[in-house]
C-alpha cells in the first residue's frame, strides 16, 4: 500500500495511527490483493470549508471529505488509486467530546467513513445506501 499523510494542523498526530486503520479497512474489505494508493490529511477548518464551499457548495467546515481518483491504473498497472481523504482534526475533537468518546475512536470513524467514500458507497444516495455504508463502516470498526 502506498500510503502518504500529510499534517497541517499544529497537533503531533501521527500518520502511523491513520495508515494502520486504512490497512485494516483494507483487510477488512479483502482488498490486500490490491495495490491501494491513498492519502490522508489532517487539516484545519478554514481549510476544510474552502475545500466543501469549492467542491459542494457548502461554505462551513465539516468533519471528512474524500476525493476519490478515477482513473484506470488497476487495468493497466494493478494498482489501486483510491485518492484523498480530508479530516478537520478541530472538528473531530469536538465531535468526540460531544460524543463522549476518545479522539482516536472519531478519528477512527472518519477515516473509514471518508476510506468507504472513495471506495463509491455515499449515504447520500438513498436510505439503502446509507443503511448499506453505515453497518459496513460499522463492522470496519468492529474489526479494528
Amino acid at each position: 500500500m502506498d500510503f502518504v499523510f500529510d499534517n497541517q494542523t499544529s497537533d503531533s498526530q501521527s500518520g502511523d495511527f491513520f495508515r494502520i486503520i486504512i490497512e485494516k479497512a483494507v483487510r477488512a474489505l479483502n482488498l490486500q490483493g490490491e495495490k491501494v494508493e491513498i492519502g490522508v490529511h489532517l487539516v484545519k477548518p478554514e481549510e476544510i470549508q474552502e475545500l466543501n464551499k469549492r467542491h459542494l457548495g457548502k461554505d462551513r467546515p465539516t468533519d471528512v471529505l474524500s476525493f476519490p481518483l478515477e482513473d484506470n491504473s488497476l487495468e493497466k498497472y494493478g494498482i489501486l488509486p483510491l485518492g484523498d481523504i480530508f479530516i478537520c482534526l478541530d472538528v473531530a475533537k469536538t465531535q468526540a467530546a460531544k460524543a463522549g468518546i476518545p479522539l482516536e475512536s472519531e478519528l477512527a470513524r472518519l477515516t473509514v467513513h471518508g476510506f468507504l467514500h472513495l471506495l463509491g458507497y455515499d449515504h447520500e444516495k438513498s436510505k439503502e445506501a446509507a443503511d448499506k455504508m453505515f453497518k459496513l463502516e460499522e463492522e470496519i470498526l468492529e474489526s479494528i
